[in-house]
């Protein structure tokens, strides 16, 4: 077995640079709206912020059901290569997403003054809620919606409008901001319409490509499997109910704050809402291309990429978030600065102290998102459940109602760090519980069943970063088929057929660019036959298309394709997330 993977290294941290963009464009949105508020308005309007937050998390949690039950759903049947399945599951998700966005919508539009009574506000703040939740209603339908795309996006490899997109959105939410508040002087509701109005220039931008011949998952009303939104709600109720526990999380702690700080503690709060965002994308959106690539490898049953996939996490990403946690105590200061000009001021004060508090969960709260989302993707729902529930609410609000009446407001500050320390003991427990003893490997760490993936004698793993490398894994894979009892005419097209395609990998792809490439090549022998998958990370190409329209008047255009499509019983290609997936089988 390869020892490493670079393909799936690169890979990985490309998805996560996409997520931790997608989630820092929505902390940088509030901070600016923050900002805005607090330095053109008053402290309070940051407060009012904050108490709406509560609704934006519910909202959050209802498109959560949707994408994470779409995310795994549609990555097991990439992992089985059925794209038109895939492509079912999106028009579910879009489906779903609109109806809901309009719902929301005729909601928070129609009684805002009943959607600020929810929030908390008191009779000094309802009219100012009031005006902010009808304003910002109206950019909940781009709101669902884009949450679905910008997962589908990155199947289709479309990282590049999602970096487009979210510029445009930062650009234009600092431009409206401005234009709203300072120049037509539209208070709370200009901070509402300028969301409202970028939310919708962002979903055009992603939804755009949609219209192009180039998608290769293509909307359609006849094709909606209606009959899987139960499987969808059921496998993405976890991440969802997390959400709507941090609601009520909020909803809980807003009233504490206030009893035990005041506004000034509920504007402190409010600010890490906006900022502390920021900070914990790294570790929460981890967990989301955690829970994006194990659908898809669980789908192959690839346990050695699961396992790889993890250790990243937990190596890699740990150590990039020790480094966050040390920026953001050293920034305390000047980070409660955005919002709280005044370093005298109550709020600047208890911000600073949140700032300091709250870095030390963040590695915390990687190790929890990335258990919760390998939970949810491996499909143990109950103690995906679980996790939710003490994460979202249990975990921090009891600690915050111990501590608060023992220190004050402080108290509440801490209960993030114990919060994450009581949920990081969910999967351990669990797993402990699952086999009824404590794990005796990584496998059974990780919950693999003895039937689930390949035996290790039964796969062969080749990392390919060259030339060089080719003879060599042929010699390996025409050893390891003939050992596992097929014959030599089986071994030597075997090793062929890797040799052929990796060597036509090497020579076109490697070299259309000048970024680094490499080949994750897997030989499996399965009951009577023999598997070979090729990945890469070069520019799209289906070998098994080019076949079909090769000019066969030419016995000597392309003839290791052609040789290999002819010794193949099966021979199969699929370009997700980048990645080209070749799969051949030789009987």
């Amino acid at each position: 077995m390869a020892s490493d993977n670079k393909v799936l290294e690169r890979l990985f941290f490309k998805l996560l640079a996409v997520q931790i963009m997608l989630s820092g464009m929505g902390s940088i949105n509030s901070i600016i709206d923050g900002t805005v508020a607090g330095h053109y308005i008053d402290d309070r309007t940051v407060g009012v912020i904050g108490l709406f937050y509560a609704v934006i998390t519910i909202v959050s949690a209802i498109s959560a059901v949707i994408h994470g039950g779409g995310a795994v759903l549609s990555g097991n049947y990439i992992g089985t290569g059925d794209i038109k399945k895939a492509g079912e599951v999106f028009s579910l998700c879009i489906s779903l997403s609109l109806m809901l966005g309009v719902i929301t919508t005729l909601i928070c539009f129609c009684f805002p003054e009943q959607v600020a009574l929810f929030c908390g506000a008191d009779d000094s703040l309802i009219e100012n809620v009031a005006q902010y939740a009808r304003g910002y209603s109206l950019g909940f339908i781009p709101m669902f919606l884009s949450e679905q795309l910008s997962y589908f996006l990155q199947v289709e490899n479309q990282s590049k409008r999602s970096y487009i997109s979210v510029g445009a959105t930062i650009f234009f939410n600092i431009a409206l901001n401005l234009l709203f508040v300072t120049t037509f002087d539209m208070g709370v509701l200009g901070l509402a319409y300028a969301t409202s109005a970028c939310n919708w220039i962002f979903f055009l931008i992603l939804v755009s490509y949609y219209f192009s011949t180039k998608a290769q998952l293509k909307f359609s009303v006849r094709n909606i499997p209606w009959k899987k939104t139960f499987d969808l709600i059921k496998i993405g109720s976890p991440a969802a109910l997390q959400q709507l526990y941090l609601a009520l999380n909020s909803l809980t702690l807003n009233r504490i704050i206030l009893k035990y700080g005041g506004e000034s503690a509920l504007s402190a709060r409010s600010s890490m809402e906006m900022l502390g965002g920021f900070f914990v994308a790294l570790g929460v959106e981890c967990g989301a291309v955690i829970k994006i690539l194990s659908s898809v490898f669980i789908g192959e049953e690839d346990r050695d990429s699961i396992k790889y996939l993890i250790k990243l996490a937990l190596t890699k990403v740990m150590a990039l978030t020790f480094a966050v946690m040390f920026i953001m105590m050293l920034l305390s200061g000047t980070m409660a600065l955005i919002f709280f000009p005044d370093k005298t001021s109550d709020a600047y004060i208890l911000t600073k102290q949140q700032y300091m508090i709250y870095a030390l969960a963040l590695p915390l709260i990687l190790l929890v998102q990335i258990q919760a989302n390998y939970l949810q993707a491996s499909k143990h729902n109950m103690a995906a459940h679980i996790s939710s529930v003490i994460d979202g609410y249990f975990g921090t609000v009891i600690p915050a109602v111990i501590l608060s009446s023992a220190i004050g407001v402080l108290g509440i500050w801490w209960s993030d760090p114990v919060g994450g320390v009581l949920t990081a003991m969910v999967y351990p427990v669990y797993v402990i519980i699952y086999w009824k003893r404590i794990p005796k490997n990584t496998a059974e760490w990780l919950l693999f069943k003895d039937d689930f993936g390949v035996k290790d004698d039964d796969r062969l793993c080749i990392d390919i970063t060259g030339m060089e490398d080719v003879i060599g894994s042929s010699e390996r894979i025409q050893r390891f088929v003939a050992d596992k009892g097929y014959s030599e005419k089986t071994a030597y097209f075997s090793a062929l057929a890797m040799e052929e395609m990796a060597g036509n990998i090497i020579n076109y792809g490697f070299h259309a660019d000048r970024k680094k490439h490499s080949l994750d090549v897997r030989v499996v022998s399965m009951k009577n036959s023999i598997l070979l998958r090729i990945k890469d990370d070069c520019k799209a190409f289906n070998p098994v298309e080019m076949n079909r329209i090769f000019n066969h008047e030419d016995p000597f255009k392309n003839i290791g394709i052609r040789m290999i499509s002819k010794i193949a019983d099966e021979f199969s290609y699929q370009n997700t997330f980048g990645l080209n997936v070749l799969t051949i089988v030789i009987k």
